[in-house]
């Protein structure tokens, strides 16, 4: 057996879920230009936007994952969405700077609350010998809603900016979508729906993912989502100015880069998914960070401007290799009752290396060159694979 009966819908919905926690995440990026203007603000203060919707991020993966453990995941789900749709509606309603780095906060709690939720759900609908695939292809979204956003960002922006935060509104009824598609959990469907009063549930506190020998685990994994979204952002981030700075690609040609990556993201996400269920998960994502260095590394030493534009499909293909599989790593690696929280949290966390690492290669950038700091993140990458050891392995095929 595959999975569930509901696996399926479960897939498409959770597909769709996190559809919306990437496009929300990138309009940010998208609308910058227009948002420096309108808010009359400076770069420094545009950055800190950013980084309200990453803080409110983190805050929401523990707020969001107690709600899952303790309510239900696809309560959770549902809920996220439409706080989602009005943080996203919202942007008719802030006019300065104070009201933006709220709405932003706010809406970054439903975006943290997204990911565990997701990934606990695969894991309870597909069975292990599918489970990194599946979580692979629902986390692969994120590359479809960057695009997505970029799309849109065209066609709105130069009509009425407004519209591309607002487009993230229809989260609104995809979140009905989903109250039809998913379950209710199992918790949540047992023997009270039949007329016998179900056990009582203990609660989830915010301390459990550290209870009982699991900060062995909870830290170790956390480091690794840092060391990840650290490479991933330090990469993806400056490439595209490496490129025409010290590369000498023209901007026109750079214009359908983002694209090129984002195809090979996509891809990337299938195959190192799809090896995982072959070889397990934590060789799978050694494989991802070794081949995402040595990627990055191709930059360095290789010349040919043509040859590196397209070179990006590469790149994009190895830089989030890991980040479908870890959606099942995670929810292995946790007890079952809070696996949607342990894995949300872990993940959000690893924001952190979102938020350091532009600034840290730019920093290195500027005094060395972007060079030298493109050199980190294969470091970055290297380090991160060995950091794995520090983790068990959880799936090894016809074991």
């Amino acid at each position: 057996m595959s999975g569930t009966r509901h696996r399926w819908p479960v897939l498409w919905a959770t597909f769709l879920t996190y559809l919306f926690d990437s496009y929300d995440l990138i309009v940010l990026a998208i609308a910058m230009p227009v948002l420096l203007k309108v808010l009359q603000i400076t770069l420094p203060e545009g950055g800190l936007l950013g980084s309200s919707t990453m803080l409110g991020a983190m805050a929401g993966s523990v707020l969001f994952g107690l709600i899952a453990e303790n309510r239900g995941r696809r309560f959770s789900l549902v809920l996220a969405l439409v706080w989602l749709g009005v943080g996203m509606g919202g942007v008719y309603l802030v006019h300065s700077w104070g009201h933006w780095m709220a709405l932003r906060f706010a809406t970054g709690l439903a975006i943290g609350g997204i990911w565990g939720p997701c990934a606990a759900l695969i894991a309870e609908h597909w069975s292990a010998e599918y489970r990194a695939r599946a979580a692979s292809f629902v986390f692969s979204s994120f590359a479809i809603g960057a695009v997505l956003a970029s799309l849109v960002g065209r066609m709105v922006l130069h009509v009425q900016w407004q519209w591309l935060f607002a487009a993230g509104a229809l989260s609104l009824p995809v979140a009905l979508l989903v109250l039809r598609l998913v379950p209710p959990d199992r918790k949540d469907a047992g023997p009270a729906a039949v007329g016998i009063p179900a056990p009582r549930k203990e609660k989830v506190g915010i301390g459990a993912i550290f209870e009982g020998g699991l900060a062995r685990i909870t830290l170790p994994a956390t480091m690794i989502s840092v060391v990840n979204l650290a490479g991933y952002w330090g990469a993806a981030f400056w490439i595209p100015t490496f490129l025409t700075r010290e590369r000498g690609l023209s901007l026109s040609t750079m214009a359908g880069f983002s694209f090129v990556m984002y195809l090979g993201m996509f891809l990337g996400f299938q195959f190192f998914g799809w090896l995982a269920d072959r070889i397990g998960r934590r060789r799978s994502m050694m494989a991802a960070f070794t081949a995402a260095a040595v990627s990055v590394a191709a930059y360095i030493v290789v010349r040919h401007p043509m040859f590196l534009f397209w070179w990006g499909i590469v790149v994009g293909f190895c830089l989030c290799g890991s980040g479908g599989v870890l959606g099942a790593y995670y929810a292995e690696l946790f007890p079952e009752r809070v696996r949607a929280y342990a894995g949300g949290f872990c993940w959000n966390m690893g924001r952190l290396g979102a938020v350091l690492a532009p600034y840290t290669i730019g920093h290195i950038g500027k005094i060395y060159g972007l060079q030298t700091g493109l050199a980190v993140t294969c470091v970055i990458y290297l380090v991160g694979a060995a950091m794995l050891l520090l983790l068990p392995e959880t799936y090894r095929r016809n074991a």
